[in-house]
This record gives C-alpha cells, structure tokens and sequence, in this order.
C-alpha cells in the first residue's frame, strides 16, 4: 500500500496513474524572453484598455544574412601550429570573429510598438504575452515578450480578486436611522446605496475581509462510526487523515466526484459520496472507524456578514458580463456626549437597557476612564517580572548560604 506522497498520488492506481516520462527530442534553444511592468489605474482595469507600447530588440539583418566565418572557415575553431624546439605541436582556440559559432551575422536594433489589449477585469500581475518577440538569434528561436499587469493603488476603492471594498464613516443617527451614500464607480455612473426601511447597522465582529486570512472550516471528526448507506466512490490504502483530506477536497474534487466523508480503519480509507447532511444523518456505530465529515461551508459565516452591493464590484476576466460585488466597509462614529434630555428621549424610544444597577450602601461606585492598554501593560512591566519580586518569601528553612549551606545566626 502507499504510505506516502501527497494527496495527489492516493489514487495513481485506480485512475491510471501519471503521465510517463522519456525522452524526446531535445528543444531548440530561445533567447531571454522580456518582461516589462504595465501601470494601470483600477478604472483601466475595470473598463479594459488598449495601451501602444514600444519595445527595442536586436533583429537579424536579413540583407547581410548568415554567412560562414571566414576566418575559421566554418569551423567554429582555428588551428595554430607552435614549434617547441624540435616538437610541433597544433594548438585549438575558439574563434575570436564568430566566437566559435563558425557562422558570420549581422543584428540590427529595430523599435517596434506593440498593442497592449488588456481585458476587462484583469487581476494584479495578469500577464499579456506577444510571443516571438525576444531579440533574434540564428541559433534560437526568439523568446517572448510578457507585458506584468501593475494595479496602482486607487483613492476611493480597494480591490481582493473580482470584488471591491469602501471605507465609509457614518454618524450613529444613519446607522440607527438609515443612510444614502452617493458613489461614483469606476465606469462613472453614480450609484446612490441606500439601506433597507427600519435597517439598523450593526458594528462589525472584528472581521476585516482586506487583511483577515479566511480560516479553513474543521472537519468534524467521530470516533467508532460509519455511514454504511452512502455510496463508496474510492478507496485508498493509507490512513493518514491529512491526506486524505487533500485528496478529497483537490484529486478527487477535479474528477467530478464529490466526497461528504471519508472512514479510516485498519489502515485503509474509504470515500464515500452524497452531501454532509447525509453523511451526518447517515452516521452508525462502528468500533475501531474513524469518520470525517466535511467542513460546514457556512459555519463562521455569521461573523463575516458585510453590509454590500450585489454585482457592483469588478468584471470577471473569463466572463466580463459576470461581477464581483461592492463591499461597505463601515465606520460608526458615535458622538462625544449627550445632553440628559437627549439621553430620557432616546431611552423612550430605544429597547430597555440589558445591565442594570441599583446603587446601595454595600456598593463602591466607580465611573470609567479611557485608558491605552498598551501603556499600562507598559507601566505595570517592572512589577510583573518574576525575577524582581517586590517582596521575597520568608524561607521556612531559615536562610542558605553559598552552596545552599543553612546560614546559623548567633544572637549577640
């Protein structure tokens, strides 16, 4: 059985295994390809553009063509005789004219301006490649020449793959109360994004969708089962459970069959089919079977949820007619005080509050402050120190020496 290899090797066997290898005819040699950074705004790149640029390369020169060298006629190399004493002796060097091609050519600088169709939608680093367009060489092919797509940082929108984000700040009136925010897009329509009639905006749990890296859900895990009455899809001699997970989720996921768990005992896995809430209600005793069900898709969805516009964000570059969506970013700002009066008015009208007090004589009453964590983590570092304790503790055993030699005091 295979006990190694990633998931990608698991199942070489039941699905023909890889590509063999072998030699082949060895590949004509190509000049250096060329890659040049193409700067463009986020309005190009959602609009598409077309930009005229030159290129300067070396060209053979066609009217001079490719001659053999005369000075090594052809050879590549020259041979000199040197007389040692009564020796003779003939000596090889590379030829200094053709630099031992044995072949004579002329190149020329020619500038040529190519156009650059960049595609709507065209993600950071896109690459639009003009090939055969490398300097020219008689012994290679001419190499490539690769245009590197350079998304410049925008003032209003920021970009994560077909979708676009917004930094907006609204006063807690609009997010009790509702907003209309007025945004011009990147193709110039103005868009007013209104919220929904008795919609309160929330803050948000913490999440932030620019920088958070998104957590892969956990596979359930179930000691001592099985879910006999799904359909087997593969099997695999090997048990390790990380394996496993790949090969479902990448070999088995391309090959159009989806797995809602796999079951180790004994060494081997099996793959079963159907949805996870099959394989959950599917779910039976089995001693010494370990079953792993597929992540919930939707498991920490709740604390991503972001206010957004539905198919406003960027063109997907496959299909340009298919959008992203636009995402607000919002900000609460809360007002610095309140008159008493504007605070009975909104006690009225908002829900009664979740912690209350009734202040007694058993009661220390005290008003908060703001205060930085960070500085009084800092101010309080030196008492914290295990080393410098403030207070030593009485030895039990009377004090020690050097050495730990129990110290006698003598009473004067």
């Amino acid at each position: 059985g295979a006990a190694g290899g990633g998931g990608d090797d698991l199942f070489s066997a039941m699905f023909g295994g890889g590509m063999g290898g072998g030699g082949g005819r060895r590949q004509r040699r190509r000049t250096k390809d060329v890659v040049q950074p193409l700067k463009l705004t986020l309005e190009q790149l959602y609009n598409g553009v077309t930009k005229k640029m030159a290129i300067n390369r070396e060209v053979m020169d066609k009217e001079f063509g490719v001659r053999s060298c005369d000075n090594c006629e052809g050879r590549g190399v020259r041979v000199q005789i040197v007389r040692m004493g009564p020796m003779i002796q003939q000596m090889q060097s590379p030829c200094d004219r053709c630099s031992g091609q044995g072949k004579a050519f002329r190149t020329k600088k020619e500038r040529e301006i190519l156009e650059v169709h960049v595609q709507k939608g065209s993600p950071d680093s896109h690459k639009v490649t003009f090939r055969d367009k490398a300097d020219e060489h008689p012994d290679a092919d001419p190499g490539d020449v690769h245009f590197v797509v350079k998304e410049q940082p925008h003032a209003v929108f920021k970009r994560k793959g077909a979708d676009l984000f917004v930094e907006k700040t609204i006063s807690l009136v609009e997010a009790l109360c509702g907003f209309e925010i007025e945004l011009t897009h990147l193709d110039g329509r103005k868009l007013l994004i209104q919220t929904a009639p008795g919609e309160i905006i929330r803050p948000t749990k913490g999440y932030d969708p620019l920088t958070d890296e998104v957590k892969e859900a956990e596979w359930e895990v179930f000691e001592d089962s099985d879910c006999p009455g799904l359909e087997s899809v593969a099997k695999a001699e090997i048990a390790d459970a990380e394996k496993c997970k790949e090969a479902a989720t990448s070999q088995l996921k391309r090959k159009g069959i989806n797995v809602s768990c796999f079951v180790v005992k004994g060494g081997e896995t099996e793959f079963k089919s159907g949805t996870r809430a099959e394989a959950l209600k599917g779910k039976k005793t089995k001693k010494g079977a370990t079953m792993y069900v597929i992540p919930c898709p939707t498991a920490s969805s709740a604390l991503r949820m972001t206010k957004a516009v539905k198919g406003e964000g960027m063109p997907t570059l496959k299909n340009p007619f298919v959008h992203g969506n636009l995402f607000l970013l919002l900000t609460i700002e809360f007002p610095e005080s309140l008159s008493e009066a504007a605070q009975a008015a909104l006690k009225k009208e908002l829900p009664p509050p979740l912690n209350t007090g009734v202040s007694g004589d058993e009661h220390e009453i005290h008003q908060i402050i703001d205060l930085d964590p960070v500085v009084s983590e800092q101010e309080n570092k030196i008492n914290m120190g295990s080393g410098n304790e403030a207070y030593d503790e009485d030895d039990e055993d009377g004090p020690r020496g050097p050495g730990g030699q129990r110290v006698q005091c003598a009473q004067q």
